[in-house]
């Protein structure tokens, strides 16, 4: 008798792998960081993985297009109010910082100290020191002023539209 050849091979299956069988990774994430980007679309790129946001959120918190968040992957650059508005997001400032050279030699030596006692770098220093001075200047201020500063810093927020001509949602108040 002829030896036949199966009708199937031998892995095949009538229905298909259930989802739980599948291979899945341990740390599934919603964004790849790409190789050749800047600095700050990589640091942007690797908060969303490790945050595990989507595009879609980032648009829908950041009001910066999905579009331009995948263009910063490959074609364009951020600009730097985009860059702000994606980094708010997920949680990060965008501060200039002077640097060691640019300033004195002794307020140079004085905030290496003070970073070397903190323990961080220098933009790190620079930062905790303008939080410190915008604490004791609200500290400093009576409450009428400080809701005044607030509710005028709001109307202008309000006002300005966000990224890529996107309206931002007013707060109804």
């Amino acid at each position: 008798m002829p030896t036949t050849t199966p009708l199937y091979p031998p892995d095949f299956r009538a229905s298909p792998i259930s989802p739980s069988a599948r291979k899945r990774r341990k740390n599934p994430r919603t964004v790849s960081i790409p190789e050749r980007v800047g600095p700050f679309a990589r640091l942007v790129f690797a908060e969303m993985a490790r945050q595990r946001m989507t595009y879609d959120s980032l648009e829908e918190r950041s009001g910066v297009r999905r579009a331009t968040l995948k263009a910063w992957r490959k074609k364009n650059r951020p600009g730097l109010e985009s860059i702000e508005a994606a980094l708010a997001t997920l949680g990060f400032g965008l501060v200039p910082v002077a640097a060691l050279e640019a300033l004195s030699p002794e307020l140079a030596g004085e905030l290496t100290a003070l970073a070397l006692k903190m323990r961080v770098n220098i933009p790190q220093t620079w930062a905790a020191l303008i939080d410190i001075c915008v604490e004791q200047k609200l500290l400093r201020m009576r409450a009428e002023e400080r809701a005044a500063i607030l509710a005028e810093h709001e109307s202008r927020i309000a006002g300005i539209p966000a990224n890529d001509n996107k309206k931002r949602r007013r707060k109804a108040a």
